[in-house]
């Protein structure tokens, strides 16, 4: 059995995104894994099913008899523009009332000067239709992404201390290529901008392994899920700064990090478990995987879990 701080730092950890590579599933078998995965022992580390809100068309009657009220299929839905996208929203929540749940949303920000006019289209998209979705949005990686990064962020940042909203940023950590990870600078400067603006976070691609490795198969290092969050709260609570979180960020030795009962450890740092549990409600909230089985099989082998 994981200790408690295990157990709070992994609660809705994960988001499935099965469709996406590197597994590349199709819908169904990815919804059959989805619905496995939340009646098994371990569902309480699995959170939202992550798809783009087009191939909502492509479940069928059939298809959602997987689900319902005790297990219902809960989605973080992909939309370039929501308010574009609400009607077809609502036809799939009407014909399922009881069956689907929409929870998140993730969208891409393709123009920075226009984000604005998106949160706010957003927000009233949200509002009219009477939803609840955590929001995060993602700025692809580009020419001058750090400036842009931080531009991303203060406009979210403002927009929400203005409407009282929540909306929160998504950051890529990895692909399936070695270009597609991001340097540790880069990470390190996107987290240490959410935390001091105040911008929730979660976080997607090249996470399926708790500590950062190396990686045959990308020919790169990939970072590690514990590297990436347990960073990001130590740097919250400690007020670390650049540095110290890419020392965190690229640590390779399991043995720094260490999960008692009632707190974890990362050498001479420490977190309790109610702070564990803050900072995974509010500010570190989830990653975008498409493999459920391998964090849990490393977490196994570290014999931790």
């Amino acid at each position: 059995m994981p200790t408690k701080s295990l157990n709070l730092f992994l609660s809705k950890l994960i988001d499935y995104a099965g469709l996406f590579p590197p597994a590349n599933l199709d819908l169904i078998p990815a919804l059959n894994n989805y619905r496995k995965y939340i009646d098994c022992e371990d569902s309480w580390m699995m959170s939202q099913f992550i798809i783009p809100l087009n191939d909502l068309k492509n479940i069928s009657v059939k298809d959602m008899e997987l689900f319902d009220d005790s297990f219902p299929l809960d989605l973080s839905i992909l939309s370039g523009n929501l308010a574009n996208d609400i009607e077809k929203l609502n036809s799939f929540k009407n014909l399922y009332p009881n069956k689907v749940k929409f929870s998140g949303l993730e969208t891409r920000i393709s123009n920075l000067d226009e984000l604005l006019d998106l949160l706010t289209s957003t927000n009233s998209t949200i509002k009219n239709n009477n939803l609840n979705l955590s929001s995060f949005f993602e700025l692809p990686y580009c020419e001058n992404w750090l400036v842009k990064m931080e531009n991303a962020i203060n406009t979210i940042s403002k927009f929400n201390k203005l409407n009282q909203t929540n909306f929160g940023f998504k950051l890529r950590c990895g692909g399936i290529k070695a270009d597609m990870f991001p340097e540790p600078s880069f990470v390190s400067n996107a987290i240490l901008s959410c935390i001091k603006n105040e911008v929730p976070t979660k976080f997607t691609a090249g996470l399926h392994h708790p500590v950062r490795h190396f990686n045959d198969s990308v020919n790169t290092k990939m970072y590690g899920f514990f590297n990436i969050f347990i960073g990001g709260m130590l740097a919250q609570k400690f007020n670390l700064n650049f540095n110290q979180l890419v020392e965190i960020l690229t640590d390779e030795d399991e043995a720094n990090f260490i999960f008692n009962e009632d707190e974890f450890r990362w050498k001479n740092y420490k977190i309790k478990n109610e702070e564990i549990e803050q900072y995974r409600s509010k500010n570190f909230i989830s990653y975008g995987s498409c493999s459920f089985d391998e964090p849990r099989e490393d977490l196994t082998n570290l014999g931790i879990f």
